[in-house]
């Protein structure tokens, strides 16, 4: 039986969900799990992108900002979690512990139809993460106590449904990141629709409930414009494995 509690973003987590491209999650999200990476894979080789980026909920996990780093100079992780920082921490610095992220830079290699050799992509992205940061998005400055000159970009993947209490709190949340990027800057979002829960090692985390239109909505509330949606429904089933998550919803927006 799952219980609940904190679930801790760091090692536990990376090997649970993450170990493979086939975890148990795939069964609830559909097909919606591996067009995230193929999101991140069109946004930044169709765009005009470059300069820098920040990646707001990072977690443990450096997926998505693989294909940033073809374009970006600078890119800073951040996440609440220490945990989830130390692991990314380790793999930056080639820790023999890290996770291995091999299968991942292949995959994104692959879209990309390029020769580029997997060492010398790790090592881009290497040079191009500048930092690991604190991050709390129910806070007005985000990075406190680090200020930072709003960037060109700002990622962030399933971060919001997990930090926000309430609906208020998640709009407030989307204010707050949006500080975070410069006027005519985008944001690349991805988000769980739908979902209460997620069963993540056992431990059951509480996740808010949202629906399309309302984040929509959210986000041009806060300032955002030209939001370009793609949103996939996850399979019917007749249980939950590790969430309820009902689709998901991926999008770019630009700041005003």
């Amino acid at each position: 039986m799952a219980t609940e509690a904190k679930v801790a973003y760091g090692r536990e987590y990376l090997d649970e969900m993450f170990a493979d491209f086939e975890t148990e999650v795939v069964g609830d999200e559909g097909e919606g799990s591996m067009k995230s990476m193929e999101f991140f894979h069109d946004v930044f080789s169709k765009g005009a992108y470059g300069g820098r980026l920040i990646d707001v909920g990072s977690g443990s996990t450096i997926y998505q900002i693989i294909s940033a780093s073809r374009v970006f100079s600078e890119i800073v992780c951040s996440d609440y979690s220490k945990d989830a920082r130390a692991e990314i921490e380790k793999w930056l610095r080639k820790d023999k512990t890290a996770f291995d992220w091999t299968d991942y830079f292949k995959y994104y290699i692959d879209l990309e139809g390029t020769s580029e050799k997997i060492k010398d992509r790790e090592e881009k992205l290497r040079h191009a993460v500048k930092a690991v940061v604190h991050c709390d998005v129910l806070q007005p400055n985000p990075t406190l106590p680090l200020t930072y000159d709003p960037f060109d970009v700002v990622i962030s993947s399933f971060c919001l449904e997990v930090a926000s209490p309430d609906k208020e709190s998640y709009a407030k949340a989307v204010t707050n990141v949006a500080t975070l990027l410069k006027p005519g800057g985008t944001i690349v979002f991805e988000t769980y629709i739908g979902a209460t829960f997620a069963i993540i090692g056992g431990k059951r985390e509480r996740l808010l409930p949202v629906d399309v239109d309302f984040v929509v909505q959210t986000f041009k509330a806060a300032g955002f414009s030209d939001i370009q949606t793609v949103y996939y429904p996850c399979p019917e089933r007749a249980e939950y494995k590790v969430t309820d998550v009902k689709g998901m919803l991926f999008f770019t927006a630009k700041k005003k």
